[in-house]
């Protein structure tokens, strides 16, 4: 397998780091702690003019590549800082220098400050909203606290509410949570699911080969991420009906069954989106910030170069034409068209950079072919199917 289109893929998605800071000190973060600290040169909040630019620029790459819609996502730190009088002004600046492209909003969020204000905003814009919650309140309150070490699980619990009422749930974007070891999975699973959140990403902590994950650390070839999640997908899989979408399985099933597109961690698509900074610089994936001090940098601000320049840059052609950037040991594998070679941040080590396996490679592997076997076996019991078990 090897790429044999090299033409770039315009980017449709673009996150908006709108505020650097955070109300929240969650011990994972990816901007606060670890190597990369840039967040201390940014801005607090981006200006308006700096979203107007960004809008000239959006709607620019948009007519250049034939684009009737794109995705803007307000992130952080944590957006809804920044208040409803403000966030609404960055949006009509945005807006009113995209008038070639329609805009599909988004946006995440810890639910510390999702109120009834923001829910009337984000009705009047069309904003989806993404919540950040890791489980009930023990496990939550692990590693989602605030800078004084209090909880602020009743505020998250709150904005659940909000978003899983009538009025919010069309403009629910789902909930992210990061895998905890420590937390019991089938517990983790029931507490969200009592939500009612159209779709659930489970997260595997950010991590590489020189700062390993929790439990991966000495043991490489233990699984103990896949059988956490593999307790929740036993359950997952069998429920009828089955209202919620749980995005890493949905993502190994799809792929498993012939689909070539899925979220950012799977598969060999090109990377489709960018990142802006609050001060307009634009930046790789800002995951990468887990690896080394710059790993996201282009050296490219929207003042200065276009998310056209963005796309020929060096770092963003590695995510595009993804099999050149894997391992011989990646290349080799049966599961690399549905794993992807692991996500990007996953692989690195100072020694080989981003040539190397997933930190998660084991895991990725129990995963994959447990999920991928328990679907192919049901799918051998279908009337008409070629392989059906007699």
């Amino acid at each position: 397998m090897a790429d044999t289109d090299l033409r770039p893929e315009p980017f449709v998605s673009f996150v908006c780091k709108v505020a650097s800071r955070c109300n929240l000190n969650c011990d994972y973060c990816y901007v606060y702690q670890h190597a990369d600290q840039s967040w201390r040169q940014q801005p607090l909040r981006m200006s308006t003019s700096t979203a107007a630019q960004l809008g000239r620029r959006i709607n620019e790459h948009a007519v250049a590549h034939r684009l009737d819609q794109v995705d803007v996502i307000l992130h952080g730190g944590e957006p809804l800082l920044l208040g409803v009088r403000y966030l609404r002004k960055l949006c009509e600046a945005v807006a009113d220098n995209t008038p070639d492209v329609a805009i599909r909003w988004n946006g995440q969020t810890n639910g510390t400050a999702y109120t009834d204000e923001v829910l009337a905003f984000c009705r009047e814009w069309d904003i989806s909203f993404g919540l950040s919650i890791d489980g009930p309140r023990a496990d939550n309150d692990r590693h989602r606290l605030d800078h004084s070490g209090r909880s602020l699980f009743d505020e998250v619990e709150r904005a659940a509410a909000l978003l899983g009422s009538a009025e919010g749930r069309p403009l629910w974007g789902g909930v992210l949570a990061v895998v905890d070891l420590a937390a019991d999975p089938v517990a983790t699973y029931s507490y969200l699911r009592s939500l009612h959140p159209p779709s659930i990403d489970f997260l595997l902590p950010l991590g590489h080969h020189d700062a390993p994950p929790p439990g991966k650390k000495g043991a490489p070839d233990g699984t103990p991420y896949a059988d956490w999640l593999l307790r929740i997908f036993d359950l997952w899989y069998h429920e009828r009906p089955q209202p919620i979408r749980i995005r890493r399985f949905r993502d190994i099933i799809a792929l498993y069954l012939g689909a070539t597109h899925s979220s950012e961690e799977w598969g060999l698509q090109p990377v489709d989106f960018i990142v802006v900074e609050a001060n307009g610089e634009i930046q790789a994936v800002d995951t990468l910030k887990v690896t080394y001090p710059g790993a996201c940098d282009l050296g490219m601000n929207i003042f200065e170069e276009s998310f056209d320049q963005a796309l020929r840059s060096a770092p963003v052609q590695s995510r595009q034409h993804s099999w050149q950037t894997l391992s011989d040991t990646c290349q080799s594998c049966d599961l690399v068209r549905i794993c992807g070679g692991g996500y990007f941040p996953h692989r690195y080590s100072q020694e080989n950079g981003f040539r190397n396996p997933s930190v998660y490679c084991a895991d990725l592997k129990k995963l994959i072919r447990t999920v991928t076997g328990r679907v192919g076996h049901d799918l051998r019991k279908l009337p008409g199917h070629p392989g059906r078990d007699t």
